[in-house]
């Protein structure tokens, strides 16, 4: 009897299982190794829970937005009380206590499934004579931003009394750097010394819920639970969270842990709040919310990034949405940290990854999510004008790192990237535009991305310096993207944002009716871009000698747009390639956008080669999880996710933002082993498309039920490109390249 439940339960799970692999194995990753070093973590963008091996154990958790202010150190993103422990006693000892290995874990198996945002684990618990079959589901509820839920499946292999307990606990406080003021960096601190989490404290807890302060700060935290279980138990005797049983051989029990967490950014009692949505979850019972939770998943999965031809690599983009999309949440004015809401990496500080690097992608495919970004920066435009003000220039001056208010706050020991990293200030104002270009909602410009866009260039204008003897304007005494460059005048990229941002600033005004300050134009048109025009090509900054030219200045070609020819394009792109070549890829940021230029220039062998350079050596198994870097284990490093999917979305495809919107602006350009692209049911200026990339043309297909801007049906209402004719119809919208060539041999674009 026992063998044949047992049978019926494994082949239970290989039906399930199979189900799914059927359904798109893309969307799946599975380990069966409980000793993996890298776990996958969940989120719903207002809170998250790291994974662990035995699915059971406390595990890191966060919210976004919930930092502590501890004295001498910076603020940090800080750990929630542990909610998701249950630990089970076969008599003889408890689960939690299990060294996880496969003599312990029989037949394990953990699933992070992509496309219904939950973690399965399922194993069978052997402890001396004794066996219990374990299956542990876990999701954060992406249906309801303060609701997670686990469910737990016990089937004993033996007659006696079996335990469960579902504890709240509090994390001990950690052992503290005075960040805010040590001058130095030391060469023993490790990650982990490093980026511990921010620490909350309990005031008042009770075996249901904790009620915690963060550190230092104000902002506070309610954690509650509610425990269901489906069976009568036999014997039953229930002390605190704790309830213990009589079981027979082969008896399956299944326990539900519901919990609420709400803070007071949200709610002004966070734990009645709390309370009051495990109170209404338990109300409606585990399965209507785990179908709320995954239909609220497989809406955002209806916008996806298709490659066809690698399945490794179609996993691979999976899991980076899946990483970028647990971390944000529409509505919430929130941004995302390097980690997003995996870890305190970085502390949980807001960067430039946010804005050029994660946001460019998001705001294409949801831009409901990327608007949360933006309303982050706009929010905290008032802490940016002081920051402006204490470094003596007008306008705001966005802070190199940021907490959730705002402010500055750059450890100490790297306090040259606060006073001179500036590039920062024009990245927030490219995201604050690009929305704008993406969206077309000239409302939100007016109230919201204007006074950003107008006070960011006021800083540029009080930031550079004329001189008469050249009459132009630089910019002097600046950190570079390239760290290594302290103190440095006229940084090449510094100066390109700069000039753009001013440029953004004017083109807002117009667009609005605005009078732009007259300084904005006189100040763009006469910052100096440094160029060698012997050697076609952008130095570093101003004077850098040829061998420092680095892996920065691609980025003027993109994502910046400056305009250039393609030898200078190309030759700022050889030397990083070069420089790539010599010294290895580093963070996971500027070589995943050399793809998106070298499509541009329409060279399909480099787009190849540079392909598997721009993330393999990051991947982490077994949940496709990216480090910063290819030999640290700084993991789910969203900045590069994010890097890798423009990379995708505006190299391979020939698209980019313009006046009017997501439009054609060069020939497409598929890596050799993709056969075809599709962008599905991405948004366009008010109308649904799937835009379908083959061969070097691209497509947009209305969805048949995508409204006209003018809610009347007819024309796509897409805008006309110099470089591409439209055809409207039954094939949908299609870039047509002429058949005869252009001068040089080159095919001509229509």
């Amino acid at each position: 009897m026992i063998a044949g439940t047992l049978l019926r339960s494994a082949a239970a799970l290989l039906c399930f299982t199979g189900s799914i692999v059927a359904q798109d194995s893309t969307f799946v990753l599975t380990t069966t190794n409980p000793t993996y070093r890298t776990p996958a973590f969940l989120g719903n963008g207002a809170f998250s829970l790291v994974g662990a091996p035995l699915g059971t154990t406390p595990s890191l958790s966060f919210a976004a937005g919930v930092y502590d202010h501890a004295p001498d150190d910076v603020p940090r993103i800080a750990a929630l009380p542990a909610w998701n422990e249950i630990d089970v006693s076969d008599g003889d000892g408890w689960l939690n206590e299990t060294r996880p290995d496969t003599s312990a874990l029989e037949g394990y198996r953990q699933t992070l499934d992509l496309y219904d945002g939950t973690l399965s684990t399922s194993y069978e618990w052997v402890h001396g004579a004794k066996r219990t079959a374990v299956e542990v589901t876990t999701f954060v509820s992406r249906a309801d931003a303060h609701l997670a839920v686990i469910r737990l499946r016990l089937v004993p292999q033996y007659a006696g009394r079996v335990a469960v307990r579902f504890p709240l606990r509090e994390w001990p406080p950690p052992r503290r750097l005075a960040l805010a003021r040590l001058e130095r960096s030391e060469a023993q601190w490790t990650l982990d010394s490093v980026w511990y989490p921010g620490h909350l404290v309990a005031t008042a807890a009770d075996s249901l819920s904790i009620l915690a302060r963060a550190e230092g700060g104000t902002t506070r935290v309610g954690v509650a639970q509610q425990l269901t279980w489906s069976a009568r138990l036999r014997n039953p005797r229930q002390r605190g969270v704790e309830v213990s049983f009589d079981a027979a051989p082969g008896e399956s029990f299944t326990f539900t842990k519901l919990v609420g967490v709400a803070s007071s950014r949200d709610a002004a009692d966070p734990l009645a709040r709390a309370r009051a949505v495990v109170r209404g979850a338990a109300a409606r019972g585990y399965r209507a919310l785990a179908a709320d939770h995954t239909a609220a998943w497989h809406r955002l999965w209806q916008t996806d990034v298709v490659v066809q031809g690698d399945p490794a690599l179609q996993r691979v983009i999976h899991a980076m949405l899946f990483y970028l999309l647990a971390s944000v949440r529409e509505g919430t004015d929130e941004s995302i940290p390097p980690m997003g809401l995996s870890s305190a990496g970085y502390y949980g500080h807001v960067f430039w990854d946010a804005d050029t690097w994660m946001f460019p992608a998001l705001v294409v495919l949801h831009p409901d999510l990327a608007r949360s970004m933006v309303m982050f920066r706009y929010h905290a435009l008032g802490a940016a004008h002081r920051n402006a003000a204490r470094n003596g220039y007008r306008g705001a001056m966005y802070p190199w790192e940021s907490d959730e208010r705002g402010e500055e706050t750059t450890p100490r020991f790297a306090w040259q990237n606060a006073l001179y990293e500036n590039h920062v200030t024009g990245d927030v104002a490219l995201a604050q535009w690009q929305y704008y270009l993406a969206t077309g909602d000239s409302a939100w410009l007016a109230r919201y991305g204007y006074p950003v866009l107008a006070a960011t260039a006021d800083f540029w204008a009080s930031r550079a310096t004329f001189d008469s003897s050249t009459a132009r304007y630089g910019i002097h005494h600046i950190v570079s993207v390239d760290e290594g460059l302290i103190g440095i005048g006229n940084d090449t990229y510094t100066n390109a944002i700069a000039r753009k941002n001013l440029e953004f600033a004017v083109l807002a005004s117009r667009r609005l009716g605005r009078t732009p300050d007259p300084k904005w134009s006189r100040v763009a048109a006469r910052l100096y871009i440094p160029f060698d025009s012997a050697g076609q090509y952008h130095p570093t900054y101003e004077g850098a000698p040829a061998e420092k030219r680095g892996s920065v200045v691609p980025l003027l070609a993109y994502p910046l747009g400056i305009p250039m020819s393609e030898r200078v394009k190309r030759n700022d792109l050889d030397a990083a390639i070069g420089l790539l070549l010599k010294q290895g890829s580093g963070a996971m940021m500027t070589t995943s956008l050399y793809p998106a230029i070298a499509a541009e220039l329409g060279d399909r062998a480099l787009v190849d080669t540079l392909l598997p350079l721009s993330y393999r050596d990051h991947l982490r198994p077994p949940f496709d999880a990216l480090a910063e870097t290819p030999t640290n284990q700084a993991v789910h490093f969203l900045t590069g996710a994010g890097a890798f999917l423009q990379q995708v979305v505006f190299g391979w495809s020939g698209l980019r933002l313009g006046e009017d919107g997501l439009r054609p602006a060069f020939r497409p350009v598929l890596p050799t082993r993709i056969r075809r692209l599709v962008l599905r049911h991405v948004a366009v200026r008010g109308r649904v498309f799937d835009i379908v990339v083959e061969g070097d043309s691209a497509r947009f297909d209305p969805h048949p039920l995508s409204p006209s801007p003018s809610g009347r049906g007819g024309t796509t209402g897409l805008p006309s490109s110099p470089l591409s004719a439209w055809r409207r119809g039954g094939q949908g919208v299609r870039t047509r390249r002429e058949r005869g060539k252009g001068p040089g041999g080159r095919a001509r674009w229509a």
